[in-house]
């Protein structure tokens, strides 16, 4: 069995002689613990989105996705940007990014704390584990987080009990094994929208997550933002059937944390013919990477 399949695997490798996109992406992730995902460190990589435009993504040290060489030798921003692949700035080049943007026109430095893929609990792992590992001169006044209903999918998969024990084979097999990943192909990565045509139950994990995180940053909630948009629809309009953000948004509301309402002016925008979405794929394009920075500048300056 072994000799088939190690002969399966060289064949593969034979007919396949060039790494799929797909797995070199996943070569940037490592793994911490059994099932938390984060960014390689000291990452520097090319690759092709969708509708065939190249972007790059740049890592520091502590594997958080950066778009100037200062930050690679020290980050005192005090807004943090977490989140998933929204945050992260998924299939956009550096200098089309969020943290571009506000560093370079409106002079605001930005920690960008967010891998994509993850769900609601990944997101609060990732959180706490850099506010742990962050000196206190050093930590946020501002933390900004733009949230996306990709959550339900996400916290519906997450690994518990035995699962657990076997993620890091799963993990380390799809990144180096042509037959694994034809036998059990992976999940595609996580898109701005999910083509949600229904609302969710109040009883649905992604609540009973956000319930969690919630109480464990109330001390501080003073300093959060929860940035909401319009998904991209499979008609590649706004999705402004999905019901969620509005549950959503009186939930964060409800818990006592503000939030920053974008879906109108990301419908104007749109119907303006501005590049809100990546063709073929949903996440934000620079024009709505735009919308969401001005947000945040215009809020972080009213504040101060």
């Amino acid at each position: 069995m072994m000799l088939l399949l190690f002969l399966g695997e060289v064949t593969f490798h034979t007919f396949n002689n060039q790494t799929t996109e797909e797995i070199r992406y996943k070569k940037i992730h490592c793994l911490k613990g059994f099932t938390q995902i984060r960014l390689c460190p000291d990452i520097n990589q090319t690759f092709t989105r969708a509708d065939d435009k190249p972007w790059d993504i740049k890592t520091n040290r502590f594997g958080e996705r950066i778009v100037s060489e200062e930050q690679n030798h020290t980050n005192p921003a005090k807004i943090w940007l977490i989140g998933d692949s929204m945050s992260v700035g998924y299939g956009l080049p550096s200098r089309e990014t969020i943290s571009y943007i506000l560093e370079n026109e409106f002079d605001l430095k930005i920690r960008v704390i967010a891998v994509d893929a993850i769900g609601t609990n990944g997101i609060l792992s990732l959180f706490e584990d850099t506010y742990r590992t962050t000196i206190e001169e050093n930590l946020p006044t501002h933390v900004y987080w733009i949230w996306n209903p990709s959550d339900f999918i996400d916290d519906e998969r997450e690994k518990k009990g035995i699962q657990q024990m076997f993620y890091p084979f799963h993990f380390y097999l799809s990144r180096n094994s042509f037959l694994y990943q034809k036998i059990l192909p992976a999940t595609k990565n996580n898109v701005y929208t999910n083509s949600i045509s229904f609302l969710y139950p109040s009883s649905h994990i992604t609540y009973t997550n956000l319930k969690h995180l919630l109480e464990r940053v109330s001390q501080n909630k003073e300093q959060w933002r929860i940035l909401f948009s319009w998904g991209m629809a499979p008609s590649g309009k706004p999705d402004t059937s999905d019901p969620n953000y509005d549950v959503a948004n009186q939930f964060f509301i409800k818990a006592g944390f503000q939030t920053i309402d974008l879906r109108k002016k990301t419908e104007m925008m749109f119907a303006n013919q501005k590049k809100i979405y990546i063709p073929n794929d949903g996440h934000p394009d620079q024009e709505l990477a735009k919308i969401f920075a001005e947000a945040i500048a215009v809020d972080y300056k009213k504040q101060k």
